[in-house]
């Protein structure tokens, strides 16, 4: 990939017509499932859902991906053997459809993760959300973009960092984080008399609102995947925030044989960040 910039890079254009057509396919998916409410759906080996519509994505972008740049190899669900990825030094990370309970519950709240990974760090990140029509781009030390559909064209618009108020925040909980350890961080934030209200949001359809300042931190103590994280990070580092591990270090891919991410704290500026990790040491300390 090039590092001219970002708007004019003939790569991107092409990455980012292919997210469009994703988004179209998906919504294709998603429109005739809330019509007819026939959806194949099957589980994977950890049990989560996976759907045609997954698999048509899945398909989509590598296809797609193999013809944008032929020698950057592509990992995702679908393709992540260590035996295969162990020496990767730059590579495509996707997934094609992240929120697939969010589209089996027709909340809409799914999105379409692509990220390049170049030794480990986010080079370029890309999301997609379907549902608006709407895409958020970024590439290391260039601006962030939102790319709205209007009709045939495509509207970039770069965007500004929110302003940032450390007296409230606004905190995503996903709608599945019943676990006492979320108890356990809100109230550490109480016992530090710091304000904040939720706002319950799925997959990284969180992300998004964070770039938009919707939300100011993202704290998430269950299991995810690398492909779930990458192209988030990507975005919140251009905006002064990122994704990191509870001892305040950012996340790096494909660094392991597994792809499992540990504990961690997702913030739209890093102002928050310190504070945010005080109260998930907490959290985390008392139900040890």
């Amino acid at each position: 990939m090039a590092e001219n910039s970002i708007v004019s890079n003939p790569a991107v254009q092409r990455l980012v017509e292919l997210v469009k057509a994703v988004n179209h396919l998906l919504c294709e998916f998603y429109q005739d499932y809330q019509q007819n409410q026939v959806l194949q759906i099957s589980s994977k080996a950890d049990e989560s859902p996976v759907t045609e519509a997954d698999m048509a994505a899945h398909h989509l972008i590598e296809q797609e991906l193999k013809k944008i740049s032929p020698l950057i190899p592509v990992l995702s669900e679908e393709s992540s053997d260590y035996k295969l990825r162990f020496d990767w030094h730059e590579f495509w990370l996707v997934d094609p459809l992240d929120g697939t309970r969010e589209f089996i519950n027709k909340t809409g709240e799914f999105t379409v993760n692509i990220a390049l990974i170049r030794h480990g760090i986010v080079e370029l990140a890309i999301i997609g959300i379907p549902t608006l029509k709407r895409m958020y781009l970024t590439q290391k030390n260039q601006p962030l973009y939102r790319i709205d559909e209007a009709g045939d064209a495509l509207v970039w618009q770069d965007i500004t960092p929110k302003p940032v108020h450390l007296n409230s925040w606004q905190i995503a909980i996903s709608r599945r984080s019943e676990w006492k350890v979320y108890q356990q961080f809100k109230q550490a934030l109480h016992d530090r008399q710091q304000a904040f209200d939720c706002n319950n949001a799925g997959s990284a359809y969180k992300f998004c609102l964070m770039l938009e300042g919707q939300i100011d931190v993202y704290p998430r103590f269950h299991p995810t995947s690398e492909w779930d994280t990458a192209a988030g990070q990507g975005l919140l580092e251009a905006i002064g925030g990122g994704v990191y591990d509870l001892q305040g270090r950012p996340f790096a891919y494909n660094q392991r044989h597994d792809l499992l991410n540990g504990h961690f704290m997702a913030v739209r500026h890093n102002d928050f960040l310190q504070p945010a990790l005080e109260a998930a040491h907490q959290a985390v300390k008392a139900l040890t």
